[in-house]
């Protein structure tokens, strides 16, 4: 049985018997190291193992026995048991018999027959959870140890009352003590990552980790219940987890017996702390009493943070929450939320923003009457923390609450955040239709124009904004009127009227909001970027960030400022800068898939642009799982532009077309950086080995672009097009670098002209340039073109120099290209034969091949014959093997 077949839905015992098979030790190398020294250390050493439960004292133990076995030595492994602790000698019973009453001819009966088992054999005991051992079985273990009759593993819980004789090992230096930690979050992200055989989401990974907190029984019983009940999956090539409050019996029974059996006092600090952990001590005393809470921390159920202040009591384990909630009864539970809300009410003074969302998001799920004003105010307070899940829960409540036009508003605004944009429309329409002024409807029609924009509704917004023009002049709305217009310019490919038009609405006099600020910011800059106007983007892009940090309602519009951002930097081969854009707004605050996707966007673009082609195509991966729900065309359509370029870049053009062909937007769908479209597509020709096609392509979009006034976009498909063989974009490319600004212009400018002149000289310097400013992939075609033409013109050492640094290139970056492809294949072709031949080896015919290329299909066998007669090889199965190994 595979992992697979537990995801498709088998039992809990079948899925915790897989899911168990398979888990190695992670993480534990201080102890595996210590397990080691003890096969080289005479009789009587060993080592304590102690730790919480769960953390894998016991499979550390069995390792270390394994090990022994291994090595020819008798193993003796016992455990000790509640039930037999009132049983002398209990943990031992095997080996003894009846010697009467005398216990120390009892314990040297069982030390005798311990130690004398293995003959002349070094023994190994293991002892498992030695803190329930008998007096009389510690007396044995310590003997054993003492009189260096055998080595010894124990391993035992921490916080429990243990044997003397057991205490005395470590106490008196006889064995060392070692704490078993539970995993960190990166050694918990690595151990599930191997079990499933394959990446985990980032927030997925950090969710786990914070549910289990490291320790492996939790952590082992919770993937095999989440395979089994399908929360647990593959999503766009990478594991998600989509939490569930349900936990399996199996796994609240071990949770359970972890709290063990407690006073009433206590399992009330604990449902108090289930509902909201962490509580300030002076709440929960004044709920539960101080008597409670010590006797709750001397179970090791809690501890007091005294570094907060005021000081707080939090559980020790988060699931011991997720158990209390599904054994308590839901009125106690909302009674108890009503409490902890009051508690914090009476605190005084007004609370900080997190307080806020706390204590309304409590309040709203008590036996409390609900408060509006309350309500709006803690769900602005969680937009303006960048969490629009509980604003959105908040804001509904208080529409729900009877807190009228005001809660709408909120509501809209946390719908937007969490792209929730279908909602937001239906919202949005209600809220038109009820405004009481005309400016008011003007204003919400705009709102709806940006919405339907990134739903892929242009027709719509621009029947929508030729409507309210004339309200647009009668109320003074112009600025952001041309904010919201820029917006559809923009994404329609139209950058120049994109800047003219931002620049007015961001520039003129009048009223506007940061929203239709922020959106006309986004849109001049890549309206600028696409223009080649790099220059000027900086202090625009910096006003943009800002201004996201100064608005309450719209700080999760920072991370498109910071995608076009990076877009810009790419296209003008500032790559270094963009690394930092990313790296930056990778810090920011991200609990919601929203941030997360854009989060892993960024990543993903930049690792893209550096050729870091391994890494682009996961966090690419990330994009698309935690997207899954959100309803940006503009997101859907960018994700899959550049997922589809990396992967071909790659040599997958199967996946990377069948990634095109999923997107249910037609090419012309609105989105910005059409260019993407142009070279997504090319790509995806050159890596199925049509590179006719993709060059055509390229010159397309580059009139196309030359014609719209897209002169950057011009210049990343005329280098592509370099980068495929065709050198006929060098005149327009040197005319482009002398207007430009960033190296990537002067550099493809540099790469065709030698391409041109089959200058190998010249290629190579183009190389270095590429991988200067950190295109790596571009540096790899350009090193392996020159290969080619230095060993055309017989200068083997150049050849042999440029193929090394493609060589190195490509394997640095995954890269797969054309152009690498050629140069490894040392075999007398021209570019038309091997396109040709790369066709074959997909399987079509030659009239498939002709009907592709545009040519008669006596003009393929033409070039097929030519190929036969160059390479000696008869037969066109032959060719294309030859092709294929070369």
């Amino acid at each position: 049985m595979s992992i697979v077949d537990v995801a498709a839905g088998v039992s809990d015992a079948e899925s915790a018997a897989v899911v168990g098979a398979g888990w190695p030790l992670t993480g534990r190398a201080e102890e595996l190291a210590v397990i080691a020294r003890i096969a080289e250390a005479p009789a009587g050493s060993g080592v304590v193992l102690a730790g919480a439960a769960g953390v894998g004292k016991t499979r550390l133990a069995l390792e270390a026995l394994d090990r022994a076995r291994d090595r020819g030595w008798q193993c003796c492994y016992v455990t000790a048991t509640e039930s037999a602790r009132s049983i002398p000698l209990g943990a031992f019973s095997d080996y003894a018999t009846d010697f009467g009453s005398d216990p120390l001819r009892r314990v040297q009966e069982v030390v005798d027959a311990v130690a004398g088992g293995g003959g002349h054999r070094r023994v190994v005991v293991g002892v498992d959870d030695a803190h329930l051992l008998d007096e009389m079985s510690a007396v044995v273990v310590h003997q054993l140890v003492r009189r260096r009759l055998a080595s010894v593993v124990v391993a035992l819980r921490t916080g429990e009352d243990v044997p003397e004789a057991i205490t005395a090992l470590w106490k008196d230096e006889v064995l060392p003590r070692l704490e078993v930690q539970p995993l960190a979050e990166s050694e918990t992200t690595v151990l599930v990552e191997h079990v499933l055989r394959g990446r985990l989401e980032s927030s997925s990974a950090r969710r786990i980790w914070h549910h289990t907190r490291g320790n492996v029984l939790y952590l082992r019983q919770l993937i095999a219940d989440e395979l089994a009940a399908g929360r647990l999956g593959e999503e766009s090539g990478v594991w998600m987890w989509q939490r569930s409050e349900e936990l399996s019996p199996t796994l609240t029974e071990l949770v359970a017996a972890a709290i063990g059996r407690q006073p009433a006092a206590v399992i009330e600090v604990l449902d108090i702390l289930a509902v909201a952990d962490p509580v300030e001590v002076t709440v929960l005393a004044a709920i539960s009493g101080p008597d409670a809470i010590d006797a709750a921390e001397a179970a090791g159920l809690v501890s007091i943070d005294t570094d907060r202040d005021p000081a707080v009591v939090r559980m020790v384990h988060p699931l011991f929450g997720d158990v209390r909630r599904a054994r308590a009864g839901t009125m106690r539970l909302r009674h108890l939320r009503g409490r902890v809300a009051t508690g914090l009410c009476a605190l005084g003074d007004r609370p900080d923003l997190v307080q806020r969302v706390r204590r309304a998001t409590l309040a709203v799920d008590s036996d409390l009457a609900p408060d509006p004003a309350q309500l709006i105010d803690a769900a602005s307070a969680a937009l303006e923390l960048m969490d629009p899940a509980p604003a959105e829960r908040l804001a509904a409540a208080a529409v729900r609450a009877g807190g009228g036009r005001r809660a709408q508003v909120v509501h809209l605004r946390a719908l937007v955040n969490c792209d929730r944009l279908g909602d937001a429309l239906r919202l949005s329409a209600e809220l038109r239709a009820s405004a009481s002024t005309d400016s008011h409807r003007t204003i919400a029609t705009l709102g709806r124009v940006m919405m339907l924009i990134q739903t892929w509704n242009p027709d719509d917004a621009a029947r929508e904004l030729d409507a309210v023009r004339e309200s647009v002049i009668a109320n003074g709305l112009e600025r952001p009127y041309n904010c919201t217009r820029a917006v559809l310019s923009a994404t329609r490919g139209r950058p120049r009227d994109a800047v003219d038009i931002a620049t007015a609405g961001l520039t003129g006099p009048g009223w506007t909001h940061d929203v239709f600020e922020l959106v006309g910011l986004t849109s001049l800059v890549i309206g600028l970027a696409e223009s080649g106007r790099f220059d000027a983007v900086g202090d625009w892009v910096e006003k943009g960030y800002a201004l996201s940090r100064a608005t309450v309602d719209y700080r999760m519009l920072r991370f498109v400022v910071g995608l076009v951002h990076v877009h810009a930097c790419g296209l003008a081969g500032q790559l270094t800068d963009g690394d930092a854009v990313a790296q930056r707004l990778a810090l920011e605050p991200m609990d919601h898939p929203v941030a997360l996707a854009y989060r892993a966007l960024l990543l993903g673009s930049t690792a893209l642009d550096r050729g870091d082609l391994a890494l682009a195509r996961r966090w690419f991966g990330e994009a698309g799982a935690t997207a899954a729900t959100l309803e940006s065309v503009w997101f859907s359509r960018y994700r899959c532009r550049v997922s589809a370029i990396c992967l071909a870049m790659a040599g997958d053009p199967s996946n990377a077309s069948a990634l095109l062909h999923a997107d249910p937007y037609p090419a012309d769908a609105p989105g910005g950086f059409v260019h993407l479209e142009a070279l997504a597509h090319s790509w995806v020709h050159a890596a199925a080995g049509a590179t006719s096609e993709a060059i055509a392509c390229l010159r397309r979009f580059a009139t196309h672009a030359r014609e719209r006034g897209m002169s950057a976009g011009e210049v990343v498909c005329l280098q592509t097009a370099a980068q495929f063989g065709d050198p006929t974009g060098a005149e327009r490319l040197t005319e482009l670098a002398s207007i430009g600004q960033g190296p990537r212009a002067s550099t493809a400018a540099r790469h065709a002209v030698a391409l041109r002149d089959r200058d190998g000289t010249g290629l190579r310097e183009a190389a270095s340039l590429y991988e200067a400013f950190g295109d790596r992939v571009a540096a790899a075609d350009a090193a392996a073109q020159a290969a080619m033409v230095f060993r055309d013109q017989g200068r083997r050492g150049a050849a042999m120099t440029a193929t090394a640094v493609a060589r190195r290139l490509a394997d640095e970056t995954g890269a797969d290209t054309p152009a690498l492809r050629a140069n490894a294949t040392p075999i007398p072709l021209t570019p038309r034969q091997r396109e040709i031949l790369a066709l074959a080896a997909t399987g079509l015919s030659n009239r498939q091949i002709a009907d592709r290329l545009v040519m008669s299909v006596r003009t393929v066998e033409g070039h097929l014959f030519r190929a036969h007669q160059k390479t000696g090889v008869s037969g066109r199965e032959e060719l294309i093997a030859l092709l294929e190994t070369n």
